[in-house]
């Protein structure tokens, strides 16, 4: 008995079967709780304080949802292990950086976990945590302020990705301005003060949109940034798009002098990229401003360059597009013959199942027929002697496109009646 009672005490309760204690509570402990306690046990004192601020921040944002919202499903990160086992490793890594005065290796650990922390879509808050702690820990670093810079960067380009575009703008002038007279670049070469140039633009550009409806001058003040920065960034081709963009915005308000300015300007970048899908739309659009300016020379010459650039590119309904154009302006101009021409050349070249679009271009196309023959067939209304009474017979019955003698078989009575037509 005396030698049982000495087996429990020095084998029973210190191991069991060559299983330690230790091990036996790892198995009875829940996986949140054995990791906090080899954290502590390493000597992590504040990664241990960081991980539970986080796990009482999702509590309070779960019961702060519930009470606007109703019940809300959310996984607890306490139970996601895979997750707990990178936050002990980034934030132990981020700890022993601080240790050493290595506030640079900090910051590489927390970007790390917002990196992370992207794929998980119901992780934002977790995302904009670490991206704060970056930024808190860009201020330490000695490097003429880019990580700063790169924090601020980081941080609008998440805004943006929820759509928060107002919020993410502010970030991303600070980052334009702290990279500004910098020569830095990130690992595939890109100067970041282009980056922040070119972001910017991109963003401005989504601002304009998003407010047009609401406030459009308010939407031209972010184009003109946009225009700006994409000149800034050095990318001609947005460059152009975002001129482009201004002159579309200024026709829609009612000012076609200033949106030509725009759309010239993307013509000449067009011109020189020698990208002739572009310069067909800069044509467009400049025949567009010219006709409601009155100038109708410059606005035919227009149309007629993006009929033959649309052509040569050989789109079928970008052709469609371009006579249809032309032709409304021959139509309004009372050139009905070239009107019917065109037309007829956007019906033929029309690639489309939109059978309004279709409804539309016959009605356009015959009204021009109709207003192409009126000249002749009131000209024999009026004067009505028999021969062009018998002329507007023999048209009835021959029913071609339009009522001129010249385009029917001559007849004996087709003769008499186009020289007393002509008489007339």
């Amino acid at each position: 008995v005396i030698h049982c009672c000495h087996l429990g005490s020095s084998g029973i309760n210190a191991e069991y079967g060559g299983v330690e204690k230790a091990d036996i509570g790892a198995y009875r402990n829940s996986y949140k709780h054995n990791l906090s306690l080899s954290i502590l046990q390493d000597g992590y004192v504040s990664s241990f304080i960081e991980l539970f601020e986080l796990f009482d921040k999702q509590a309070k944002q779960i019961e702060a949802a519930d009470s606007e919202s109703g019940e809300v499903e959310v996984e607890l990160l306490i139970d996601q292990q895979e997750k707990l086992n990178v936050l002990k490793q980034k934030l132990i890594a981020a700890e022993n950086a601080r240790r050493i005065g290595a506030p640079e290796k900090a910051y590489d650990a927390y970007l790390g976990l917002a990196q992370y922390f992207e794929q998980f879509p119901s992780d934002q808050w977790l995302i904009d945590y670490f991206h704060d702690r970056c930024m808190m820990q860009s201020g330490l670093v000695d490097d003429d302020g880019r990580k700063q810079a790169e924090a601020n960067f980081n941080i609008g380009v998440a805004l943006e990705k929820r759509g928060d575009l107002s919020a993410a703008v502010e970030f991303l002038e600070k980052f334009f301005t702290l990279t500004t007279d910098q020569e830095w670049q990130n690992r595939e070469g890109e100067h970041l003060h282009d980056k922040a140039a070119i972001q910017l633009y991109k963003t401005y550009t989504c601002l304009a949109e998003e407010v047009y409806e609401e406030a459009p001058s308010l939407s031209i003040e972010y184009l003109k940034k946009a225009y700006q920065m994409a000149k800034e960034g050095g990318n001609k081709t947005e460059a152009g798009m975002a001129s482009h963009r201004l002159g579309n915005i200024y026709e829609a308000v009612g000012d076609p002098q200033v949106a030509a300015m725009y759309h010239k300007g993307y013509l000449d970048r067009c011109k020189r990229d020698k990208d002739k899908v572009g310069m067909g739309k800069a044509y467009e659009a400049l025949g567009r401003c010219q006709q409601n300016e009155g100038k109708i020379e410059e606005a035919l010459e227009s149309y007629k360059e993006f009929v033959n650039i649309a052509k040569d590119e050989g789109n079928q309904d970008v052709y469609s597009q371009a006579c249809a154009s032309l032709a409304d302006l021959y139509n309004m101009l009372g050139d009905y013959g070239s009107a019917v021409e065109f037309y007829e050349k956007s019906s033929e070249s029309m690639e489309t199942e939109d059978q309004e679009r279709v409804q539309l271009m016959n009605i356009s196309l015959a009204i021009a027929r109709s207003h192409n023959q009126l000249q002749s067939f009131s000209s024999a209304i009026l004067h009505n002697t028999p021969q062009l009474t018998a002329s507007l017979v023999e048209w009835k019955d021959y029913r071609d496109d339009a009522f001129m003698m010249a385009s029917r078989p001559a007849t004996a009575c087709t003769d008499s009646a186009q020289s007393t037509a002509q008489e007339a």
